[in-house]
């Protein structure tokens, strides 16, 4: 069927202790789902990788490990005989902080790199809080989020409806669907404006996200400053750039509340610089022509030098 892959739903899960033991009394209560680790697991997932890989082409499966220690996580690329990409939850839970996020970039090196094992990055899932509901629902956060994204090392993922900048829809008790809380990220996705937004029907089966008059599809196509935009063209510059695809990240020295790092691949280079605060910052030290930006008005020129407040810029020194 021309399928490339597959993404596997909490694989770790598919390895038990050939014992089933009862659980100690103090994880009794407890999800199975982020303690299970077994090495049982192991030898199964090669067991698919062999099958995966007797197929023509070039075939890749992702994993759900949730594991929330990524030295664990590591585990699951075996030595390039098991999965060939896992997801990485713990970006999902950090603040919309330079200082967090610096952290989860160095982990991601330190435990990854020495297994040459190729990262992975999402904001937002089907399981948690989408990511502008998160970050405080400010649009110019949502937009510096997304260059951040999709310009780490690594494979970036997104969850359907990001690019539109959508927030978690408001359930009330009454139009409660899962006992896991998780109906807010999986409201509808808003295709046009009209009282329908593409569906047929003015009552779904959750209520819609937060201002879909706006946040939908078919608006944000026709407009080139919408966050969808910023996706696309953000997209574009990825496929561009062999530094943003495959270049090695260097993090660099910048203010406080500022993220900055390098991407280099060969004679290719991109320097990217985030804003996390309300409020402008001078960047010393940063230069080059910006090649993209949160602030469209701001490109194709030379940098000035100070980043806006939730501002992103991706400069060609």
């Amino acid at each position: 069927r021309g399928v490339d892959g597959f993404r596997m739903d909490v694989v770790h899960l598919i390895g038990k202790d050939p014992a089933l033991p009862d659980d100690p009394e103090d994880l009794a209560a407890l999800s199975h789902v982020p303690l299970n680790h077994r090495p049982e697991t192991h030898v199964l997932l090669r067991r698919i990788r062999t099958l995966l890989d007797s197929y023509p082409g070039d075939r890749m499966a992702v994993g759900e490990v949730y594991l929330l220690d990524t030295a664990d996580v590591a585990t699951y690329y075996g030595r390039d005989d098991e999965l060939h990409l896992n997801f990485n939850f713990p970006p999902l839970y950090a603040q919309w902080r330079a200082e967090s996020w610096r952290k989860q970039i160095e982990r991601a090196e330190r435990e990854l790199n020495p297994l040459g094992a190729w990262p992975t990055w999402v904001l937002s899932n089907h399981d948690n809080q989408r990511h502008a509901t998160r970050y405080g629902a400010v649009d110019g956060r949502s937009r510096a989020a997304a260059v951040l994204l999709l310009t780490l090392r690594g494979t970036p993922f997104l969850y359907a409806g990001e690019e539109l900048g959508l927030e978690d829809g408001v359930i009330p008790p009454e139009r409660v669907v899962d006992p896991g809380g998780r109906d807010g990220c999986r409201s509808p996705i808003p295709w046009d404006a009209t009282a329908e937004h593409g569906w047929g029907t003015v009552d779904p089966w959750l209520p819609w996200p937060p201002d879909p008059e706006h946040r939908n599809v078919a608006t944000e196509q026709a407009d080139p400053t919408s966050i969808a935009h910023l996706y696309q063209r953000l997209l574009v510059e990825r496929h561009g750039s062999p530094a943003l695809q495959l270049g090695d990240l260097e993090l660099l020295d910048a203010p406080d509340g500022v993220l900055a790092y390098r991407r280099t691949q060969g004679d290719d280079t991109r320097v990217v610089a985030i804003n996390f605060t309300d409020d402008a910052v001078a960047t010393p030290g940063l230069a080059g022509r910006v090649v993209l930006g949160t602030d469209p008005a701001a490109e194709q020129a030379s940098f000035g030098g100070t980043l806006g407040p939730d501002e992103a810029v991706i400069l060609q020194p």
